[in-house]
């Protein structure tokens, strides 16, 4: 699994973002909301380009970008790192199985100032383009060893007792809690990491999957390709030894929330 510090192009901090077409609705592609989107009007004919902008407050650090629930099958990217637009380059490109999320993996970090997405054809042809959302991180760092993690769908919910026995529930939302139980790490990189991770007192970013979809069989969130969660860690953080044994490594059990 991949950690990664905060999202560099979330719409709360303040970017100025514009789109191709439907300009009311290209903030939907940078608010870290699963629910929300952006999609093209009037611009559903394969060779006809579209362009999400989002130009930063700050010029920041980067080198993850992941596009998410997409039906543009042919996207590229532009970044301004301080002379004006050059195409983004350098980097391994994966694409989910169904070919609607894109994980760009940079060879090095770069400072950018604005970032451009642009594409031209749809997966199902001549379909308006759409966008889920558009994420730039740092990485924190990755545990490579399968670890034990388990999540759960809590949902917000209005529960009202009817005088007939029954019940009234109306549902207001959802969120992720997640169990993250590290086991015997004794590496260098991977101590760094989860030191790195116990002392970290706001958010980060966790993605389980980690570009492994063949060789995850339960195909569902939040294990998905797709899904990447903003989370902080609540209360304690559990640390030992292996049967109290040093040279065994160290287990670190860990409970994650995600946030908004």
């Amino acid at each position: 699994m991949r950690f990664y510090d905060r999202n560099i192009l979330f719409s709360s901090y303040g970017g100025t973002i514009s789109g191709s077409s439907n300009a009311s609705l290209t903030v939907s592609a940078f608010d870290e909301n699963k629910r929300t989107q952006w999609f093209s009007s009037g611009e559903n004919t394969d060779g006809n380009s579209v362009f999400l902008e989002n130009i930063l407050v700050n010029q920041s650090n980067i080198d993850t970008i992941f596009i998410l629930n997409t039906n543009i099958n042919n996207i590229t990217i532009e970044v301004d790192i301080g002379a004006g637009y050059v195409s983004l380059s350098n980097f391994t490109l994966t694409k989910s199985n169904d070919g609607r999320n894109y994980y760009y993996k940079l060879n090095s970090t770069i400072s950018i100032l604005k970032i451009k997405i642009s594409g031209s054809n749809t997966i199902t042809a001549n379909q308006e383009k759409e966008i889920g959302e558009i994420m730039a991180f740092e990485e924190l760092g990755r545990i490579a060893y399968y670890d034990d993690i388990k999540g759960d769908k809590i949902k917000l919910q209005t529960i009202s007792k009817l005088r007939f026995g029954k019940v009234d529930i109306i549902t207001h939302g959802q969120y992720y809690t997640f169990k993250l139980k590290l086991k015997n790490h004794y590496v260098s990189n991977d101590n760094a990491i989860i030191e790195l991770l116990m002392n970290r007192d706001y958010e980060f970013f966790i993605w389980i999957n980690d570009n492994d979809e063949d060789n995850i069989v339960m195909y569902q969130e939040p294990y998905r390709f797709e899904d990447v969660y903003k989370v902080v860690i609540q209360k304690k953080v559990k640390a030992d030894y292996k049967d109290n044994y040093t040279a065994g490594g160290i287990n670190l059990d860990l409970d994650l929330i995600e946030v908004y």
